[in-house]
C-alpha cells in the first residue's frame, strides 16, 4: 500500500502535484485557506482540509498531519505584521509535527539563499541573506526543518518559476532592467513536479537539492521572448553587468538520474 501524503498549500504547484500523486495511487490530503476551494481539491482526488497558519494552525491540523510525508509549499507572508511571521508559522507547524506520526517532509525553498557574486553556486554555498521580499531569511526556515530530530526533510531550492500562467516578462514590461546579458536561472512547473515525484518514489529524504534548468539564457533573451508571447512591451534593457548567481544542479541530476523535460527556459516559456 502506498504512503499517505499531505500537501500544505494547494496552489500553482500543490494542486497539480496532488492530482498526480492521487492518480499514482497515493492517498493525498490537500490544504487550502479558502473553503470555496475544497471542491476543486476533491475533484483532483485529494481529501480537502481548510487550514490557516496564523501563525498557530487553525483547522484540523491533527488529522492533516496523520500522514507519512508532509509537503510544505506556502508562500511567505507578513501575516500579523510582527517580525518573523513566516518563521513563527513554520515553528508552530513543527510543534504539531512533533506530536504526529509524520516523519518525512519536502520543503520548497529558493535559490535566493545564494549570494549574487557572479559565480556558479552549489548546495554548499548557501548563506543567510536578508530579503526585501520576505521578513525571514530562507536559510533560517530551512534550519528549522533540518534541525528537527523527528523529521527527515529534503529541501528543494527552486530557481525562477515558469509554466502555466507564470510568464516572467509580466513583471518587467516597460521597466528598466540591468544586466541585460547576465544569465538567469529558471525551471518549468513540469520539471518541478517530475523532481518531486521522483524524490518521493526513490525515498530521497534528508537531502538538499538545487533545481534549475540546464541552460541559462540571458535576461535580454528570456524577458524579451516572454513579453513577445504576451504581446506586451519588453523591458528597457541596460547593458551594464549586474551581480548574478549561476545555479548548479548536478547533485540533483546525479541522485535522481534526472533529465529535464524543459532544459531550455526559452522553449519552456511557450509551454
Amino acid at each position: 500500500m502506498k504512503e499517505t501524503i499531505s500537501i500544505l498549500g494547494c496552489g500553482w504547484l500543490g494542486m497539480p502535484l496532488g492530482e498526480r500523486l492521487a492518480n499514482d495511487g497515493y492517498r493525498v490530503k490537500g490544504s487550502t485557506t479558502r473553503a470555496e476551494k475544497t471542491s476543486a481539491i476533491s475533484s483532483a482526488g485529494m481529501e480537502p482540509y481548510v487550514l490557516d497558519l496564523s501563525p498557530e494552525p487553525q483547522g484540523d491540523i491533527k488529522s492533516f498531519l496523520d500522514t507519512d510525508i508532509l509537503f510544505i509549499n506556502i508562500p511567505p507572508g507578513k501575516g500579523d505584521g510582527l517580525p518573523g511571521f513566516y518563521l513563527r508559522q513554520m515553528q508552530a507547524l513543527l510543534n504539531h509535527v512533533a506530536q504526529a506520526r509524520v516523519n518525512k517532509a519536502i520543503l520548497i525553498s529558493a535559490t535566493s539563499v545564494y549570494p549574487q557574486d557572479s559565480s556558479e553556486v552549489t548546495e554548499a554555498d548557501a548563506v543567510r541573506i536578508e530579503s526585501p521580499f520576505m521578513d525571514t531569511p530562507w536559510l533560517d526556515v530551512e534550519d528549522l526543518f533540518t534541525g528537527h530530530s523527528g523529521l527527515k526533510t529534503t529541501i528543494l531550492r527552486f530557481s525562477g518559476l515558469i509554466g502555466a500562467e507564470y510568464q516572467p516578462g509580466r513583471y518587467f514590461s516597460g521597466r528598466e532592467l540591468g544586466g541585460a546579458d547576465d544569465p538567469v536561472n529558471m525551471i518549468h512547473r513540469e520539471d518541478c513536479l517530475g523532481i518531486i515525484e521522483q524524490i518521493i518514489a526513490k525515498n530521497l529524504f534528508g537531502e538538499v537539492f538545487n533545481a534549475s534548468a540546464d541552460l541559462h539564457p540571458t535576461r535580454r533573451e528570456l524577458y524579451t521572448r516572454s513579453c513577445e508571447l504576451m504581446g506586451i512591451d519588453p523591458p528597457i534593457f541596460i547593458d551594464k553587468p549586474m551581480p548574478y548567481r549561476l545555479v548548479n544542479c548536478d547533485k540533483l541530476k546525479k541522485a535522481l538520474n534526472y533529465q529535464f523535460i524543459y532544459p531550455d527556459p526559452l522553449t519552456a516559456l511557450e509551454k
